[in-house]
């Protein structure tokens, strides 16, 4: 299965700021990173924020560079994590992950989105 697929299938909802996923404790990513100790890898952090993008503008979104990430908490199974994407001036995103019921941030990261082919 695709990342892309997996981080699908754990969209929610959109919220008031952004877009709600629960990390299903089968998604894939959790089977290889780590054993023993599963943790969300920043590869699939970075593609829940093209999949809101891909909500945010109707369209299929893809992260084409990341300028900035800082990664502050493990996403673990069972969890949720919801996205907000911020435009700045400059065409860039800024994309903040929190896990909203522990109320605790994940990443923040700077990302600049370009359509994805299909």
């Amino acid at each position: 299965m695709f990342v892309e697929q997996a981080v699908e299938k754990c969209y929610r909802h959109t919220t008031p700021n952004g877009f709600l996923y629960e990390l299903v404790k089968d998604f894939p990513a959790f089977k290889g990173h780590f054993e023993g100790y599963p943790l969300l890898p920043a590869v699939c952090q970075i593609s829940f924020c093209s999949d809101a993008a891909s909500r945010l503008l109707h369209k299929p979104m893809e992260v084409k560079a990341v300028k900035k990430a800082k990664f502050m908490s493990p996403s673990l199974p069972g969890s949720f994590i919801e996205v907000k994407l911020s435009q700045r001036p400059d065409g860039w995103y800024f994309a903040e992950l929190t896990e909203p019921n522990q109320n605790k941030k994940l990443s923040q990261l700077i990302v600049q989105f370009s359509q994805r082919d299909l």
